[in-house]
């Protein structure tokens, strides 16, 4: 009984404060002017025409207090009419001046995607070398260069060793052809193709180019210049990876492979590849 008693209390109480609420927001709103506005009613992604903003809902009418109304607030649709949205528009905001603009002055160059203190350099980077082809936008790469001189001997007629050395971990890959990563609401959509909202998929991404811009410092771009795209191999690392140091790897044909000498039976450690 007694817990039955407490919650019926607790119930009454919250009823009464509820009621108390509203009594004062009543009373805050009584006689205040309220003025009709438009709002989003719902997420607007940048470029969205303002004609299919309107017609599919994007944005109501409204009303608000006037001591709220923006100083800038839209009056009429009219106004987004032959506009596109300028930045991606949450919902519930009020529609102002300057959120819709011509669309000539929606586009940005492309240097606004380069973060401060990086550059952008692109690699001529074939399908072996570059993961089957298999990268996207946005992917992150090791980079490797090899020097593959089987087919020369030195003085003592031994051939040369074979060289691999790794460049850097962890590169972003920011473009691949003229597709490049893309910014937050939208999808990976090729260049220039004006109105295609299609997500894209990693075999049209590769099949658009071998051309691959890299985001990295510009030291890091330097050197990345001086090196032979030909002889640098891309490998595809996942979102947990951890990059360590690797010293040079040089191989003659007198050179025990891992598999070969017990050293390591598999890439994965002696427990094999991970389930």
């Amino acid at each position: 009984m007694i817990l039955i008693a407490a919650i019926a209390v607790g119930a009454l109480a919250a009823f009464m404060i509820f009621n108390y609420v509203g009594g004062v927001e009543d009373q805050a709103n009584q006689g205040a002017e309220r003025v009709d506005v438009f709002v989003v009613r719902k997420d607007i992604p940048k470029g969205l025409p303002g004609e299919q903003a309107r017609d599919e809902g994007y944005i109501v009418q409204d009303k608000i207090p006037r001591e709220f109304l923006p100083a800038s607030a839209v009056r009429s649709l009219d106004q987004i009419d032959g506009r596109v949205a300028l930045n991606n528009l949450a919902a519930n905001q009020v529609l102002v001046d300057g959120m819709f603009v011509d669309p000539a002055q929606a586009q940005i160059g492309f240097s606004a995607r380069i973060p401060d203190s990086q550059v952008a350099i692109t690699l001529s980077i074939d399908e072996v070398r570059g993961v089957a082809g298999l990268l996207v936008p946005g992917d992150k790469v090791d980079l490797l260069v090899t020097a593959q001189d089987e087919n020369e001997e030195n003085d003592t007629g031994v051939p040369n060793p074979a060289m691999s050395r790794m460049v850097y971990h962890s590169v972003e890959i920011l473009a691949i052809g003229q597709t490049a990563t893309p910014q937050p609401g939208e999808n990976i959509t090729a260049a220039g193709a004006e109105g295609d909202t299609t997500a894209t998929t990693a075999a049209a991404v590769s099949s658009s180019s071998g051309l691959i811009t890299f985001l990295v410092p510009l030291e890091a771009a330097q050197l990345l210049s001086a090196l032979d795209p030909g002889e640098i191999y891309l490998a595809l690392v996942g979102p947990d990876y951890d990059p360590e140091p690797l010293p040079p790897l040089e191989l003659t044909p007198e050179t025990p492979l891992p598999g070969e000498s017990g050293s390591e039976l598999t890439p994965y450690g002696p427990d094999g590849a991970p389930e």
